[in-house]
């Protein structure tokens, strides 16, 4: 076990010892378990200068070839420097040879595969874990030497080092509360094989031969429904229990319902009990109504009891403030970290606009200080290899039509819709949420909007499925999205008659229109743009607590309601995002600048040159601290950003406005919904 003895010794080394500066001008690595693109790599990549593309096809290659490789290196005759090329290629998707050949032969080829960093664990256990686990993986190995191990041997192993989940461990009702609650509340991302694994293992265990565990461990709605069903006949147990001065009862023994008799959920363990708080606080559960709640008053189970509404307002800004301290993640952490704290952060901040509650607004000030600086820090570090990512999941906005594409793929009746919200901050989408009712299933998460955060580079990002410098000519309009929309279902193989695309939707009272276009039973793509939000914010007097109202208003018009429901009774698939969010600033004064900005928005500015937006960034820089030179990431080879991180904009000074453009977290992590049927 040499290989891991090690701390200097890494499963990266495999592929980077052999990526040497000067000894190639391009790199070809064939890597089917798309292992480059793990963070760890690519921040080796940008250390030692290389430009990394993760192969597609050729032609979207030798776009990218032309618009940002050549032109650098033509930039960098003068100096004689030059950056290596690291082409990536999935082979279970294509092979080396679909690189054109002039660049090809002359490039150094190289093989990475998880049988070559972990030979002793089975391969086709391993190909279902995240590049991003694999370190802990080669410490765990390292450790605990375990030797060649079989298929069920390497999922154990895996379980109980990587997913920290030791299902011999699991005796009591207890411990497979605390591990589920962990799992689903954490939003721990085991893949299937190992629940499935953990399913097998549990399932001979007596205490459980009644739970429905294959529900329970694989899908965490039916897990939190299991637990709400029982939570009332917890409370009832407590109540009587109490009038005999017992605090808590060791088990709950439930026998009426039908679905899992027998089965006693223990609530009040210790080990249970510290996750149920913030379970309700943050809406995975429901608060019941009982009769007898003030003989509750003084238990813990209070938080899961109804009360008047001052109450309940009171204990969930006091739940949120404290989870928003205490989940902030550090400046290294990874970019999951930040997509399962913005909705948190939305909630309280959807609580700030929408309660005028005192105890909230100090709390929600200091946290905004706080986390605009933690979140610039860590974009500045991390943001770069994001769209670098494998689309499933979908990590930006690029993503998410190759994502449905894979739907498509799946299945020959199957239909795909992306509604775009223009504008929509993830906050605001818990105003537009409330204002609604929704009886599909809805699966809530959050995604990556590109910088600037801008609308004809965001929005026209998510309609190509594209990186903003594979449409350089067109970045500064989204009058080609109907076109790239079409473009990019026809290369996966549909027929234009397949594909639908509308936009300025959601101000018409007369809906009906549109449902009727939408009921062509030929349609398998379709996209649409609603402009609602974005038509609100522009012209927003009142701030943030404005904006929050409208939405409201015009949700409970019933418009995206009419719009879903008739979308699902089509048989389409629904994906509802956001191409950016937006925040309430405060001028900081306006630049001058003559006619040299290229975009003049209130929270980006940009340049076509990096020396001139350099210059411009001097007079910037006295009269903002929060604006920031953002670096080219993905963008075109003209195109030099500065955008603001803080709650400032580039308009007369203490001036208020709603808007965006910047790299706040409201502006930059925004709703990603995915709605099917019931």
């Amino acid at each position: 076990m040499g290989k891991y003895s090690s701390k200097q010794c890494s499963w990266r080394n495999i592929v980077l010892d052999q990526l040497i500066p000067g000894i190639s001008e391009y790199f070809v690595v064939e890597d089917p378990d798309q292992l480059m693109t793990e963070p760890g790599i690519q921040t080796q990549l940008q250390e030692r200068d290389c430009e990394f593309y993760p192969f597609d096809n050729s032609v979207e290659f030798r776009h990218f070839y032309e618009l940002k490789v050549r032109h650098e290196k033509n930039s960098n005759n003068v100096t004689g420097h030059s950056k290596s090329l690291v082409i990536s290629i999935d082979t279970e998707k294509n092979t080396a040879n679909d690189i054109p050949f002039d660049i090809y032969r002359h490039s150094k080829k190289i093989s990475l595969s998880l049988s070559d960093c972990f030979p002793d664990l089975y391969q086709d256990v391993l190909t279902y874990l995240d590049p991003e686990e694999l370190d802990a993986l080669e410490e765990a190995i390292s450790e605990y030497a375990p030797g060649k191990l079989g298929s069920k041997a390497s999922s154990d192993f895996i379980l109980r080092h990587i997913y920290q989940v030791a299902p011999e461990v699991i005796q009591t009702p207890a411990d497979l509360l605390r591990t589920l609650l962990r799992i689903h509340y954490r939003d721990i991302k085991i893949p299937l094989t190992f629940k499935k694994r953990l399913t097998e293992l549990l399932s001979k265990r007596r205490h459980f031969q009644n739970w429905p565990l294959d529900e329970i461990i694989n899908d965490s709605h039916s897990f939190f429904h299991f637990l709400q069903s029982h939570w009332p006949a917890y409370i009832v147990k407590v109540h009587r229990l109490l009038s005999k001065d017992i605090i808590e009862p060791d088990v709950i023994h439930i026998t009426h319902l039908q679905k899992s008799p027998g089965i006693e959920l223990p609530f009040g363990h210790d080990d249970v009990k510290i996750y149920i708080d913030n379970l309700f606080i943050e809406g995975y559960l429901t608060a019941i109504e009982v009769n007898h709640s003030k003989a509750l008053s003084d238990h813990w189970s209070l938080i899961g009891i109804q009360q008047d509404t001052e109450k309940e307002i009171e204990k969930r800004i006091t739940g949120f403030i404290s989870l928003c301290r205490e989940k902030l993640p550090e400046e290294n952490a990874r970019h999951q970290m930040w997509l399962q704290y913005a909705p948190l952060w939305a909630e309280l901040s959807y609580l700030h606009h929408t309660t005028k509650d005192t105890l909230l607004d100090g709390a929600h000030s200091e946290l905004v200080d706080l986390i605009d600086d933690r979140f610039k820090n860590w974009m500045l570090k991390n943001y770069n290899s994001l769209h670098n990512n494998p689309p499933t999941p979908p990590v930006m906005l690029n993503h998410i039509p190759k994502s449905m594409a894979r739907e498509i793929d799946a299945s020959k009746t199957a239909k795909v819709a992306l509604i775009l919200i223009d504008g929509l901050a993830l906050d605001q989408w818990v105003t537009l949420r409330n204002s609604m009712s929704i009886s599909h299933d809805v699966k809530e998460s959050s995604i990556f909007a590109w910088v600037p955060s801008i609308t004809s580079v965001s929005r026209q990002a998510l309609f190509s499925a594209k990186a903003p410098f594979q449409f350089a000519k067109t970045i500064n309009t989204t009058s080609s999205e109907p076109k790239a929309w079409d473009q990019f279902w026809v290369e996966q193989g549909l027929d234009k008659s397949d594909v639908f695309y509308r936009k300025s939707l959601g101000t018409d009272d007369n809906i009906s229109v549109l449902i009727d276009e939408l009921s062509d039973h030929r349609l398998r793509a379709a996209g649409l743009v609603i402009n609602t939000v974005d038509d609100i914010m522009h012209g927003m007097k009142l701030g943030s607590d404005g904006m929050h109202n409208q939405i409201k208003l015009w949700g409970e018009k019933g418009y995206l309601s009419q719009l879903i429901n008739a979308l699902i009774d089509y048989g389409f698939t629904i994906h509802l995002t956001s191409d950016h969010g937006n925040v309430e600033a405060l001028g900081c004064g306006k630049i001058s600048e003559g006619a040299v900005a290229e975009s003049r928005g209130e929270r980006a500015r940009i340049y076509k040159t990096e020396i001139l937006r350099d210059e411009i960034y001097k007079e910037i820089d006295k009269k903002s601290d929060t604006a920031v030179l953002w670096p080219q990431i993905g963008l075109p080879v003209d195109y030099w950003p500065v955008v603001m991180s803080g709650r400032e904009a580039f308009v007369a000074k203490n001036q208020n406005i709603v808007g965006h453009g910047g790299i706040a977290i409201e502006e930059v992590i925004v709703p990603y919904i995915r709605i099917s049927k019931t």
